[in-house]
């Protein structure tokens, strides 16, 4: 089902094949139309998810309005933080165009983990290294838009 996908995958590059094959096949695949919504801001987690084909929109509720975050597309992977901290969803997720995605379930993720410790270890140092390039970018973002802001005054 997923395992080519997965492969590309930067959170699952370091998987061997077997296991890739084992993962895949506990995900399961969802189709979203244009403009559902696959998960909401402040939702309780239980899955991550793999774009297949399609385009995601990431936002985030504003004081006014809604911020928009990203844009994602095929073999991007979005949902993984509250794997990490368990803490509900920091922002929501719409898909713009009709798309495929795999939804690996947390608990299901956590016993392949679990199964495979030295696989384990590789996934953990990718999804750290993946999340602290996220927020390398969302910090040299804030100090950009910070600078700006200090200019106009």
């Amino acid at each position: 089902m997923g395992v080519q996908l997965l492969q590309d995958i930067y959170l699952f590059k370091d998987f061997p094949p077997k296991e890739l094959d084992e993962l895949s096949g506990k995900g399961a695949v969802r189709t979203f139309n244009r403009d559902d919504l696959i998960f909401s801001e402040g939702d309780k987690a239980q899955s991550l998810f793999v774009i297949r084909h399609g385009t995601v929109h990431i936002r985030h509720s504003g004081k006014k309005d809604d911020v928009d975050l990203v844009q994602l597309g095929t073999g991007a992977h979005l949902g993984e933080m509250p794997f990490v901290n368990d803490e509900p969803r920091s922002a929501s997720a719409v898909a713009l165009e009709r798309s495929e995605l795999l939804e690996i379930r947390y608990d299901a993720l956590q016993a392949h983990l679990d199964k495979y410790p030295a696989t384990a270890v590789k996934f953990y140092r990718s999804l750290a290294h993946f999340l602290a390039g996220r927020l390398r970018a969302t910090t040299l973002d804030l100090s950009f838009s910070r600078e700006r802001n200090l200019r106009l005054f």
